[in-house]
């Protein structure tokens, strides 16, 4: 998970390692001792990893009553930030298919209906329908993140 993140998320491996390890810890959350130990690194690595992430907004801690420690978890609104990074990618190229079509259509009223240089306008189509359908199901399922939040 941790290559699949540092690639995704443009993170150094480090970061993406200790984002894949606060993921599968969930809301128990990790300490910075646990995750010195747990990924084999220097202490002042971690620590600057730690802080940049909490600068990104992807990750956030808490503290225990009684307990001096932090225990760091993935930031509840991290995810709904990816999705709408995602959505506004996948709106861009919406747009950019939609110029495309625009210009072929008009491109193609310069040709005879049986001619071999007319464009096929059928990919951008079924492309269109593929981003609308992937945009709504995003957009359905971070609204229930939103809402799965509200309950927490």
């Amino acid at each position: 998970m941790g290559v699949h993140l540092e690639h995704k998320e443009q993170l150094a491996p480090l970061a993406a390692r200790i984002l894949s390890s606060l993921i599968l810890k969930g809301k128990k959350g990790e300490t910075f001792e646990n995750l010195v130990s747990e990924l084999q690194a220097s202490k002042s690595t971690i620590f600057t990893h730690l802080t940049t992430l909490q600068a990104s907004h992807r990750i956030t801690y808490y503290t225990k009553t009684g307990d001096r420690k932090k225990y760091f978890i993935l930031s509840p609104n991290a995810w709904i930030q990816s999705m709408d990074e995602m959505i506004n990618n996948w709106n861009d190229e919406r747009d950019i298919h939609l110029e495309i079509i625009n210009y072929k259509a008009e491109t193609n009223k310069n040709f005879p209906e049986d001619s071999d240089e007319r464009f096929d306008l059928g990919f951008h189509h079924e492309y269109l329908s593929y981003l609308n359908q992937a945009t709504s199901l995003m957009e359905n399922l971070r609204q229930k993140l939103i809402e799965n939040h509200k309950n927490d």
